[in-house]
């Protein structure tokens, strides 16, 4: 299947619930400044995703074959066990965004709010993602794993993901760095795959106090994902 680009993503800014997330109190000069900066993000803001239906063609040990892609991840090929579509994606906050966060390198607070308002365009880029797949495939219930939350499914392997998808900078402007870090920063990539049992890769990591935490850290998840011979020895 074709990559698709959604470059019409809506989103809406509530200032006052960010505000009072930030400790920007109404009737001071920070809410003034915080309110302003949410308009303008409102206002140039302009989220997108790029992703693609692909098909797993071969599963080996540790690894599963992707669209003739190779993605090596014990973790994945587990999950991977009786999907036989998967949905490979990039979400943005966009370039608009990052030009404009980054710009307020020599104001720590500006740049920390512009940030938080850039993350919450992203949370609602994905969610809308999110919906599209749903309303459009009906994929019934599925998880996300994204290269990098996990050390089994470390972040040098955005580059396989994003060969599966091809011109990701070109479609929406989302590109690598020589350490496979997404250029704009507020940006998600990752694997959307049918599940019989839900799986966040929150279960798997034990970081405590993480502000993007989205399911309690559950050790014992990892008697699914090792091998029977190696949980044996």
């Amino acid at each position: 299947m074709e990559p698709v680009v959604l470059d019409n993503i809506p989103f809406a800014l509530d200032v006052d619930s960010l505000a009072s997330k930030y400790r920007a109190k109404p009737g001071t000069s920070s809410y003034k400044n915080f309110t302003q900066l949410c308009l303008t993000a409102q206002s140039i803001g302009k989220p997108m995703a790029y992703y693609r239906m692909a098909f797993v063609d071969a599963k080996g040990d540790d690894h599963v074959v992707v669209d003739g892609v190779r993605l090596s991840s014990r973790v994945l090929r587990v999950n991977l066990e009786k999907a036989h579509r998967v949905f490979v994606y990039v979400v943005t906050s966009g370039q608009a965004l990052e030009a404009w966060a980054t710009a307020f390198s020599g104001d720590l607070l500006q740049r920390f709010w512009a940030d938080a308002i850039a993350e919450e365009v992203l949370r609602q880029a994905t969610a809308y993602f999110d919906q599209h797949l749903v309303e459009r495939y009906q994929p019934g219930q599925t998880s996300q794993m994204n290269p990098g939350s996990l050390p089994e499914w470390p972040i040098t392997q955005q580059r396989p993901l994003f060969a599966i998808l091809g011109d990701v900078k070109q479609a929406i402007g989302v590109e690598l760095t020589d350490t496979c870090l997404m250029i704009p920063r507020k940006s998600v990539s990752g694997i959307d795959f049918p599940t019989e049992t839900s799986f966040a890769s929150c279960q798997l990591c034990p970081r405590e106090h993480c502000p993007s935490r989205r399911a309690p850290y559950a050790p014992e998840r990892w008697q699914d994902f090792v091998p029977a011979a190696s949980a044996a020895s």
